[in-house]
């Protein structure tokens, strides 16, 4: 479901990108509302400068909701056009996106990732960890193809939800094929059962494919085209492997799932998940929830 899409726009030229993509996303899901979002920087402005142009915040906030609509304008589809709505914040993005996510029900949020990037993806990682619903990380100048979903799978929940997201796309599109990836590895204590690092290897991998079995019974994958890949992880990092395979293979993209989170909770998504989003610069990362599944909101922002 894409009823409500809210785009994370940063007036930089990786914002053509995200619309690009959005033009598929919202089309093919009948998308009833867009939120075009831009955080702007505190304005700190002295008290007595400020009562002698009162008006420079306001025209500020002005001036970048226009070129975020004119660019929008150019680019859009005149119906994508019509649901558009568009919100420029002063202050802290992380704040400003989760209040505007809960208050607004969103149900997916579309941000942009820039080749050379300062921070090492900490927005990206504070919104998969907190907000309430499914991110999409799109690099800049990445093109929008839907041929191939790539599922890392460990045959957890996450690894389900990830993958029933993947199906509900492929179903929506024609010729496009989902790779279900999963790592396996050889424990440090194989030696003693008395087989050799690469016997017990092809028992880890049959244990693997057993356990692929019993993970696709539960979920329903007929009439999609899909294929299990195993990697022999060699150097006590899978997320190298999955990235290694992204990189190898060009998926549309990288289809991961996260920890729901409740009050109780650590803020925690999974740390291959963190990893994959702060070292996958090159490929489209969608980052999926059950959508409500995070924590009371004001834990939220007293975390942040």
């Amino acid at each position: 479901m894409r009823d409500k899409i809210m785009v994370l726009m940063d007036t930089s030229d990786a914002d053509r990108t995200l619309l690009r993509f959005l033009e598929i996303i919202a089309t093919t899901n009948d998308t009833k509302e867009i939120h075009f979002f831009n955080s702007i920087s505190e304005m700190k402005i002295p008290d007595d400068v400020l009562k002698d142009f009162p008006e420079i915040k306001d025209k500020a906030v002005e001036d970048r909701k226009s070129k975020i609509q004119t660019l929008v304008k150019n680019s859009l589809s005149q119906k994508l056009i019509n649901i558009s709505h568009y919100h420029v914040k002063e202050g802290a993005p992380s704040k400003s996106i989760l209040r505007f996510v809960e208050k607004n029900d969103i149900d997916l949020i579309m941000m942009g990732r820039h080749k050379s990037f300062i921070g090492g993806g900490i927005l990206s990682n504070r919104l998969a960890r907190r907000a309430a619903c499914n991110l999409f990380i799109i690099p800049e100048n990445a093109q929008p193809t839907v041929n191939m979903l790539h599922v890392p799978c460990d045959f957890s929940k996450h690894s389900k939800i990830a993958m029933e997201e993947a199906i509900k796309i492929a179903k929506k599109y024609n010729g496009v094929k989902i790779v279900c990836q999963n790592v396996y590895t050889v424990p440090g204590g194989y030696h003693y059962s008395g087989k050799t690092y690469e016997e017990f290897a092809e028992v880890m991998k049959a244990n693997a494919e057993k356990d692929y079995a019993k993970f696709m019974a539960d979920i329903d994958h007929e009439g999609v085209d899909l294929e299990v890949v195993y990697s022999l992880d060699t150097n006590d990092n899978p997320v190298t492997d999955i990235i290694d395979f992204a990189h190898e293979n060009k998926p549309s993209a990288i289809f991961i799932g996260v920890k729901g989170r409740t009050s109780t909770t650590a803020l925690f998504i999974g740390s291959r998940a963190e990893q994959l989003i702060q070292y996958n610069s090159d490929i489209p990362m969608m980052v999926v929830r059950p959508k409500g599944q995070n924590a009371g909101f004001m834990d939220l922002i007293k975390e942040i």
